[in-house]
């Protein structure tokens, strides 16, 4: 340490500053013009305090190059003594030989700076080993000094350590927020930690994950859809088919928050009329379910909606749709509702009773109706209903009033 123009030696093992006069050994009122080794060998110090400047060596209160010259011949005869006085003998051990040099005291993995002529625990890269192999500025072995000097799973620098990250935006959505202590990315807690990114806003605070939305602010992340598992935007979500899915054959909300087709009538619940799935479309009714979807009257079989036709109000040979617009007359006289078709025109359904009898050839059984007239029947288009003693038929023929006669009785079926 230099005092005004005093160089001390050895203070603090940092050798002697390059002053004009050096204190021999440290804290002693005896100054030389050179080192205090050198000065020994010269013959500048007298024996005895070259006898205190060894032990100062020796203990380490002055550095190397202040002891350097020791070993050099010293003139006894110059200094009057007979012999090398036994305390200037080996004492300083061996490591203070010629062959240490500036800075050779350093070891236990230290090495010498030049520079500041002190040991250090390195000077480049190669005095570093293992994972601190970089030398920093302040002769530290360090994990690293820039991103080249890390990889993999840690492939950041930070404060002189390869870390996984530096800020969030390095951590991936499955383990979003960087902890601002040891810099591994973990999973967030909270909106807020997912904030700085723009395209996955919201935290999943089950998986930890930042995701496209959330429930709570489905409006902002999902302008007109809804948040369907915090993964997507979509037409409807669990819970909202009754507002979001309302055309009949739209009614569910599927498992990819899709409006679709309908499976059972519970998906049909909030269509207004129109509660009975069928055929993946919500309808008025079904046949099976009339009596309490049509407070009393029928459903139309194939239009499946409720019809002005009070159930079983249709006698024998009146139009029909279906088969519960019959009245049934007990057993034996079941009646059903039959589509006719005359001469390929459709003519509608008729009641008409299911007869337990064989029916003649050609005809489509079981359908016997006797019906009673005084003269002959007339139909659309000059068709005239005549009897066969051998069949019953409907057959078309020219008007021929010369051949009327009365028919007392005619069953009327359906010609195959």
């Amino acid at each position: 340490m230099r005092v005004g123009f005093v160089a001390l030696c050895g203070v603090f093992g940092a050798g002697c500053l390059t002053e004009t006069v050096y204190v021999c050994p440290p804290g002693s009122e005896v100054t030389a013009s050179q080192r205090c080794g050198a000065a020994c060998a010269s013959g500048e110090l007298d024996a005895e305090v070259c006898a205190q400047v060894r032990q100062a060596c020796a203990d380490g209160r002055l550095g190397a190059q202040d002891c350097v010259g020791l070993d050099v011949d010293m003139g006894v005869l110059d200094l009057g003594m007979d012999a090398a006085p036994p305390d200037m003998g080996d004492d300083l051990g061996p490591d203070l030989g010629p062959d240490l040099g500036v800075c050779g005291a350093c070891g236990n993995g230290t090495v010498c700076d030049p520079d500041s002529m002190t040991c250090v625990q390195c000077v480049t890269a190669a005095d570093c080993t293992g994972p601190l192999g970089q030398c920093n500025a302040m002769h530290q072995c360090v994990a690293c000094l820039t991103e080249a000097h890390c990889d993999g799973s840690t492939p950041y620098c930070v404060a002189e350590t390869c870390a996984a990250c530096r800020n969030n935006g390095d951590c991936p959505l499955t383990d979003p927020v960087c902890d601002t202590v040891d810099h591994t990315c973990g999973s967030c807690q909270q909106r807020s930690d997912c904030n700085d990114r723009s395209a996955t806003p919201a935290c999943n605070t089950s998986t930890g994950d930042c995701t496209l939305c959330d429930i709570d602010s489905e409006s902002a992340d999902c302008p007109g859809q809804r948040c369907f598992n915090q993964t997507s935007c979509t037409e409807c979500r669990p819970g909202t088919a009754s507002v979001d899915c309302t055309m009949p054959s739209e009614s569910r909300c599927n498992t990819i928050g899709e409006c679709a087709a309908c499976t059972m009538d519970a998906h049909c619940s909030h269509i207004t009329g129109l509660p009975r799935c069928v055929g993946g479309t919500c309808r008025a009714c079904t046949v099976t379910t009339e009596a309490s979807d049509c407070s009393g009257n029928t459903c139309h079989p194939t239009m499946l909606t409720c019809t002005t036709t009070p159930r079983f109000s249709r006698a024998v040979c009146q139009s029909c749709v279906s088969d519960t617009e019959c009245t049934q007359g007990g057993p034996g006289n079941t009646f059903r509702c039959v589509r006719m078709n005359f001469q390929g025109t459709d003519l509608g359904g008729f009641c008409l009773r299911a007869a337990n009898v064989p029916a003649p050839s050609g005809w489509c059984s079981p359908f016997l109706t006797p019906i009673r007239f005084s003269e002959p029947l007339w139909l659309r288009d000059r068709t005239v209903l005549r009897h066969r003693p051998d069949r019953h038929i409907v057959w078309r023929g020219p008007r021929a009033p010369e051949k009327r006669r009365v028919l007392k009785r005619v069953s009327v079926g359906m010609h195959g």
